[in-house]
């Protein structure tokens, strides 16, 4: 017997000695009139014994079977050893055809001893900014570098955003690092995915911007500007909360369905996103908008995107047509008199360039590689 079924016989022995009301018993120990009363039964019955409960050392008949648990252990110990329980369990039901309560796997889990553990600390506190109440309000932007890959020391960035509204994830690319073009790349995907959001959410790393600038002063801030989006630039990293805690939950599931399928390269892992996983994580995940109407705005008339997203840079245009620009020279192709005149070279993220001037393309080769004409002289 326990202590506590020690205590309750110990005021049962006073209630039959008539020094203590059952009344008084029930508060004592409690447990409701009725039940003091069985169980006072039960000790003039059974003696001793009768304060243990019926069913005490009784196995369950809804306990799991031991085959079962088995055949859970083994598979955390093997296939699924990177999962946490949350995503264990959904695996089992989908994959392995095994429904199993909560609180019976963890205790499977944890007599393996091999489930992933979630840290939890204590953090401080901040005031929860509404969500948008339309999708395509506001996008949260961000990029990821960790070791994204099962078994490989590869450190990669994912970069990606979420709508703030609904919480979707508009779109997940690996690079090799977070810089400009990766950023355009994914960006631009967005925008022919779903439309142009009205906002983007962005941490003030160099290439987005800083806080005291234009917009237009970065390339990116430039770029979203030319597709009619504005830049809001956080100044904590809790201010885009969402799509930090994107991160931390795409660090525990995605590493671990990559590693079930035995994707370890970039290429197969962005196949892998667009494909299967980002939906399958917005049916999982997402929330509906408290409106319905969503705010994604169409391209400005005549805008092409190959224009918009790429390395700009201005140069004037000399009297004999030329300019020069990373220590070549170049000379404008055409009749037309345009010295004097601001030409805009667009890099593109292939090294490509073009010629603009006044918003019209022109092409122009570089002064080594021109023929030279002959002229004849006259005798």
């Amino acid at each position: 017997m326990t202590g506590r079924d020690q205590e309750l016989y110990a005021w049962i022995e006073e209630v039959v000695e008539r020094r203590l009301s059952v009344v008084e018993f029930s508060v004592l120990c409690g447990k409701s009139y009725r039940q003091c009363q069985r169980i006072l039964a039960n000790v003039r019955r059974f003696g001793m014994v009768g304060v243990k409960h019926g069913n005490s050392g009784r196995v369950s008949k809804r306990r799991l079977p031991e085959a079962a648990r088995e055949t859970i252990r083994s598979l955390i110990r093997g296939k699924y050893q990177d999962f946490n329980l949350t995503h264990l369990r959904e695996k089992l039901a989908s994959e392995e055809h095994i429904f199993v309560a909560r609180e019976t796997l963890r205790q499977i889990a944890h007599s393996v001893g091999t489930i992933k553990k979630t840290r939890r600390r204590r953090k401080k506190a901040y005031c929860l900014r509404p969500r948008m109440p339309r999708e395509g309000m506001l996008v949260q932007f961000d990029g990821s570098e960790h070791a994204w890959f099962t078994g490989s020391a590869l450190i990669s960035t994912l970069l990606g955003g979420i709508d703030d509204a609904t919480g979707k994830v508009l779109d997940l690319e690996f690079s090799c690092a977070e810089d400009t073009f990766s950023c355009m790349r994914v960006m631009r995907t967005i925008i022919e995915t779903h439309g142009v959001p009205q906002a983007y959410y962005l941490d003030q790393a160099g290439h987005f911007g800083k806080v005291n600038c234009e917009q237009s002063d970065t390339q990116i801030g430039r770029a979203l500007l030319e597709t009619g989006s504005r830049t809001i630039l956080a100044s904590a990293p809790q201010s885009k909360g969402r799509i930090e805690r994107l991160w931390g939950t795409l660090q525990d599931r995605l590493i671990a369905e990559m590693g079930l399928r035995g994707i370890n390269r970039i290429a197969a892992a962005n196949a892998y996103l667009r494909g299967e996983f980002i939906a399958d994580f917005n049916l999982r995940f997402s929330i509906p908008a408290r409106e319905k109407e969503a705010a994604y705005k169409p391209l400005p008339y005549g805008l092409n995107l190959d224009l918009a997203f790429c390395i700009k840079s201005r140069r004037k245009v000399a009297p004999n047509q030329s300019f020069s620009f990373e220590g070549t020279t170049y000379v404008l192709q055409t009749s037309k008199d345009l010295r004097y005149r601001s030409v805009e070279i667009c890099a593109g993220e292939t090294g490509a360039l073009r010629f603009l001037v006044s918003g019209i393309e022109y092409n122009a080769v570089r002064a080594q590689d021109m023929v030279p004409k002959i002229f004849k002289l006259a005798v």
